[in-house]
């Protein structure tokens, strides 16, 4: 009876030790997926292909927060093409032969199931192409995953990232359950006996790499120890004994249905916020799809995402926007039927399935999220507002996939944002046909700038005599079939996809070297906030700078009102640097945004450009328009800058802009945006500019129509 009992007892260990280690197993391999299919992730491994963001973002991230400390990249031929050991980049040949036999099964296996995807349905799979093995190398276990990552086009071949995290005290210390099983340590030695319990763990092939080791308990025995008194108290002691094992099995069976119960609940609900998952909510969306296909119910979902949280996790940090997260999730619950399902997808994007509900259902219930995220959030004593943006689709065709539902919402989620967020937006067909546009677009502005297809233009500054005392660079893209594309559209589309700082070293490069030699005459270079922002800009400036061989002193900076918002540290940093290496900066469409006197002075701003809008007026007798510059003029005289104003076209602009007291201009009145040789030309001649300079000028500078970065 007693080793009946002992023998129970091992096999409740070994079954919770197993359930441990396969929890353990699925766990790392469900925080690595989120991390590879953001945006950023999939720019940076199936795109340009980026060690430096990698190591940065992924080999320190996970080493961080899972202690994983081995990470490999390969391409779609499965060669190294990145190694991370301790978070830190080394050289791919230093993979050992260890490594590389469990690579080559990983991949092999990894292959084979992404060869079995249908052509063209890699984006309709709701599960990844990821696996998991075992490897024990350099006197330690280690868990291995690989995970395709798989681009939002769906191509096949992609690149894959194989992870590896050591099985250490920390990772089989979460393997006990209560008092059942303690001391867990892996060993080599697969013999177990009465003190020792052990657990092979076999890899994908079947092959014992080692063993999980853990002191056995055994309650038959130490009951029988118990049973050594005299044997007038026996009949006592067994009836003690038979208690004490009824207590024991209840509590170990209650354990087992817990940590059971625990395993299943952090398999479908998200760590952060316990809402349903990405796994759950599609569980959920496939069950009210079959439920509309019997009954013809109606199925809202609603994709949606928080704005300017990005703002909250860079100025409050990480744990704040954690905190904002969870306030978020319980504001959205409590806005919910009990029908309803609100899941987390990971970051800040949410979605909520909402059935027996149309468009006007739908529609109202987006509008309370609206209005319930404009209430400010309390984060730690910090007042944080925020918003969200909404993307809506109707299940109106029950066979419809429940990726294809969800792609629908995010599309119509991505729309509200590009309206300018805090709104909410159905999904149309005609969107589908949008997107593809502007992918189309994006592939053809990234083969520009590797093509180097855009050029330079330069659009004159005049005093009051039409006398050139600057110029504005700016770019033009003159796409082979659809002709001239506006700048304010492909330079929105560089800062979307990614391509904005390829695009201004492009455009600094360029100025630098057709203007190094226009002596005396100063250069104005547009410059966006999102570029500002980046902690590599000074490095890209400098570098031109050297390259280029000129003098910082003849060159401008013109940044918009958007770039003083806030108060961005790299922002103020890079302008402040920007100021001790000679570069002068100038405030464009000054009056449309949201500058201020103390953000005039706190960034050191030389000039300020009266913005073409309110220049447009002066023709149609806008007293408002002419009291409004006479106060941008004296403002700028009282902060001793200057002052000129874009966009004049006629000279009746040009004597109301006189008598406010502005004496700088620049517009089609005197010249159009040249090339850089023609400019070249009218720097030569020193001819004055304005309405009255000769038509043959007037030819040579029609190239280059139009304003623009």
């Amino acid at each position: 009876m007693v080793n009946q009992f002992d023998d129970v007892a091992l096999l409740m260990q070994t079954q919770t030790a197993d359930r441990g280690y396969r929890n353990r197993l699925t766990s790392f391999a469900a925080v690595v997926q989120p991390r590879l299919e953001s945006g950023e992730a999939l720019r940076h491994l199936t795109g340009a292909f980026d060690p430096a963001w990698i190591e940065s973002n992924l080999a320190r991230y996970f080493l961080d927060r899972d202690n994983i400390t081995r990470l490999i990249v390969v391409d779609g031929r499965d060669r190294p093409l990145f190694f991370a050991m301790d978070g830190r980049s080394v050289d791919p040949g230093m993979i050992s032969g260890a490594y590389a036999s469990a690579m080559a099964d990983l991949l092999g296996r990894t292959r084979a199931a992404e060869a079995s995807i249908p052509s063209g349905k890699t984006d309709a799979l709701p599960q990844p192409v990821q696996f998991t093995n075992i490897l024990f190398a350099e006197n330690q276990l280690y868990i291995m995953t690989s995970t395709l990552v798989r681009s939002h086009a769906g191509a096949l071949g992609g690149p894959v990232v194989i992870t590896m995290a050591p099985v250490d005290r920390s990772v089989l210390s979460i393997f006990s359950v209560g008092k059942l099983v303690n001391n867990f340590r892996v060993t080599t030695d697969l013999r177990g006996d009465d003190k020792t319990a052990v657990l092979p763990l076999q890899d994908l092939g079947g092959k014992v790499v080692a063993g999980l080791a853990w002191d056995r308990r055994n309650p038959g025995s130490d009951l029988l120890v118990r049973l050594m008194w005299p044997m007038v108290a026996m009949l006592l002691l067994l009836l003690l004994l038979g208690a004490s094992l009824a207590r024991q099995t209840h509590r170990y069976a209650r354990g087992l249905i817990l940590s059971e119960a625990r395993a299943r609940h952090l398999a479908f609900h998200d760590t952060l916020t316990q809402l349903p998952n990405r796994a759950l909510m599609f569980e959920r969306l496939n069950q009210l799809r079959s439920l509309a296909r019997r009954s013809g119910m109606d199925v809202a979902v609603l994709c949606l995402d928080l704005d300017r949280f990005k703002e909250v996790n860079d100025t409050l940090g990480h744990p704040a926007g954690d905190t904002l997260i969870r306030a978020a999730a319980r504001r959205l619950a409590n806005l919910l039927r009990d029908t309803d399902t609100v899941a987390r997808l990971g970051g800040d994007e949410f979605v909520i399935l909402q059935p027996h509900s149309g468009a006007a259902g739908a529609a109202h219930l987006a509008e309370r999220i609206i209005n319930a995220f404009a209430r400010p959030f309390d984060i730690d004593g910090q007042v944080v507002e925020i918003g969200c943006s909404i993307g809506i689709t109707i299940i109106s065709d029950p066979d419809i996939s429940a990726s294809e539902v969800l792609r629908q919402a995010d599309l119509a989620l991505y729309c509200s944002k590009e309206k300018g967020r805090n709104r909410a937006t159905f999904f149309e067909p005609e969107m589908d046909a949008a997107l593809r546009i502007r992918r189309h677009l994006e592939m053809d502005l990234r083969e520009a700038l590797n093509e180097e297809m855009l050029h330079m233009v330069y659009q004159p500054q005049v005093d009051a005599q039409g006398r050139m005392r600057g110029v504005e660079a700016l770019v033009r893209w003159n796409h082979p079939e659809k002709g001239l594309i506006p700048p304010n559209a492909f330079v929105v589309l560089a800062e979307e996809s990614g391509l904005i700082a390829q695009l201004g070293a492009f455009i600094v490069g360029r100025v630098f070297a057709e203007t190094r030699n226009w002596h005396g005459v100063p250069v104005a270079i547009n410059v966006s906030a999102l570029q500002l922002r980046s902690p590599n800009f000074m490095v890209m400036i400098s570098r031109l700078v050297a390259e280029h061989a000129i003098d910082p002193r003849q060159y401008e900076f013109e940044i918009t009102e958007t770039v003083l918002l806030g108060d961005d540290a790299a922002t103020r940093d890079n302008i402040a640097t920007l100021k001790q290496e000679g570069f002068a900066i100038a405030l464009d469409d000054f009056g449309t945004g949201y500058s201020s006197l103390s953000s005039l002075q706190r960034f050191a701003v030389d000039r300020i450009k009266i913005d073409r809008a309110f220049v447009r007026n002066l023709d149609d007798d806008d007293e408002d328009a002419v009291r409004l510059i006479q106060a941008i003029i004296q403002l700028a005289l009282a902060l001793d800058l200057e002052v000129i104003a874009e966009g004049v076209e006629t000279e009746g602009q040009r004597a109301r802009l006189l008598e406010c007291g502005c004496d700088h201009f620049q517009g089609f009145l005197f010249s159009r945006p040249v090339s850089a040789e023609t400019l070249g030309q009218m720097i030569e001649s020193r001819a004055p500019l304005g309405p009255v300079h000769s038509a043959a000028l007037l030819a040579v500078s029609a190239a280059g129509q139009g304003r623009g970065r």
